[in-house]
């Protein structure tokens, strides 16, 4: 899940609905819809502003937010991102690559501004204990999200998925 959710926050990855993440028989987890990231949304209202989808029903597996695996979750998170941010620019590069080939997909519209952002995602301007502090932040935010809640029961409601 730590995996998953940096993924969702370094690529922006949207539509984050019930219908779209699976769980496999072993419990990993899979986003099986790829057509909004980085710098497009569902009708571009982006109204999934938590940086990542952590449900109270994910807190609740992973055993409340005071259990041990919730803080390995938090130190896996803070791990990995520490491990994204050694590789940015190979990362930038290759969205970089990806935009400059003509690839033309409506998440690459704004290029300056998705490289921009994508850069400013990875925090290179702060430092290890600095980030440490904003993952953190990230994951509280994230945490039972409003927005989340809502947009889950906007499409049980308007396409039936729950």
């Amino acid at each position: 899940m730590a995996g998953y959710s940096l993924l969702c926050y370094i690529l922006q990855i949207k539509d984050r609905h019930n219908g779209n993440i699976l769980l496999d028989a072993k419990g990993h987890m899979v986003h099986v819809d790829f057509g909004f990231l980085l710098s497009n949304s569902p009708g571009n209202l982006n109204f999934e502003t938590a940086t990542f989808k952590l449900t109270k029903e994910y807190v609740d597996v992973l055993g409340g937010q005071r259990s041990k695996f919730f803080k390995q979750f938090s130190n896996l998170m803070i791990k990995g991102f520490m491990a994204l941010r050694e590789h940015a620019e190979e990362i930038i590069s290759f969205v970089e690559m990806s935009i400059v080939s003509g690839i033309d997909l409506p998440c690459f519209q704004g290029r300056e501004l998705v490289l921009k952002e994508l850069r400013e995602r990875f925090k290179l301007d702060m430092t290890s204990n600095q980030c440490k502090e904003h993952i953190l932040k990230m994951i509280e935010e994230a945490c039972d999200n409003w927005r989340t809640r809502w947009y889950d029961k906007f499409q049980k409601y308007s396409v039936g998925i729950w």
